[in-house]
């Protein structure tokens, strides 16, 4: 990926990402030197602030570390089921340890990031791999990426360490505590429902969830959770965490509201 600082650029890379080939493929947009820029480049593709990326939420962008600086991806998602893109992957990789050779290997299980380590660009989907070392059948992870940069297992379990050391106790890594619908709400079912969701899906974006809600019978709050995305910054990538968060916290208010009427009235009959 090569420097592209002309905006005129941003008009061939929204085009070519709409093109029937195209639709939901990431694709590399700029490469910048400072990653404070590349951040806010991303969210103003996101957010429809640069013209052709409009209308709002019709393209996704994140921004990477790339190695000549910091590289901003897109990809045209109107319209269409695409998978969320986690933050991170969860891989087995072969340890051979600090010793030559190959013997005394054992799989470790790390996490990395979703995002090539040279360009940013997407890692290629994860595949199981099996293999006979020391006369044991292992089974480790294998991707293919896209930007076709090949990644030397030793370099994944070195990004591993960094990325558990960077995050440390209470870091972005910790897990989130699990949801619950508020007790007698009226989104309480909706709410347990995307909470299951979210055990196997972490990443998963809250439309993706109003339809499996309203498929699920809870039509109404399927219409608030496509309200709460519509009004949300974070438009088509608001998080189904953040929605069921939202429907707990209407619930909630409600219930405070009953209880504080009941108070009122009690008051008023003495």
């Amino acid at each position: 990926m090569t420097h592209r600082q002309s905006p005129a650029d941003h008009q061939v890379v929204a085009e070519e990402a709409k093109a029937k080939a195209k639709p939901g493929t990431w694709l590399p947009v700029l490469v910048y030197r400072s990653s404070v820029t590349a951040g806010n480049v991303a969210r103003l593709i996101g957010d429809g602030t640069i013209v052709v990326y409009r209308p709002r939420g019709s393209f996704e962008a994140y921004a990477a570390r790339h190695e000549s600086g910091t590289a901003v991806w897109t990809r045209y998602v109107a319209g269409l089921d695409v998978e969320p893109m986690p933050d991170r992957l969860t891989v087995r990789v072969p340890d051979y340890g600090p010793q030559r050779g190959y013997e005394g290997v054992r799989i470790a299980t790390v996490e990395i990031s979703s995002r090539c380590s040279r360009c940013g660009g997407p890692r290629g989907p994860v595949r199981a791999h099996s293999f006979v070392r020391d006369g044991a059948r292992l089974i480790c992870d294998r991707w293919t990426n896209a930007c076709g940069h090949v990644e030397e297992y030793s370099a994944v379990l070195a990004e591993a360490r960094q990325l558990a050391a960077s995050a440390g106790p209470g870091g972005r890594n910790r897990r989130k505590p699990p949801i619950a619908g508020v007790d007698g709400g009226r989104y309480k079912a909706a709410v347990d429902l995307i909470a299951e969701y979210l055990r196997e899906v972490p990443h998963w974006r809250a439309l993706s969830a109003s339809n499996v809600v309203e498929r699920a019978g809870h039509a109404e709050a399927a219409r608030v959770i496509r309200r709460f995305v519509q009004a949300s910054p974070t438009g088509h990538s608001t998080s189904a965490r953040g929605a069921a968060l939202y429907l707990n916290d209407l619930d909630t208010r409600t219930r405070m509201a009953i209880k504080d009427e009941a108070a009122r009235t009690k008051g008023a009959t003495k």
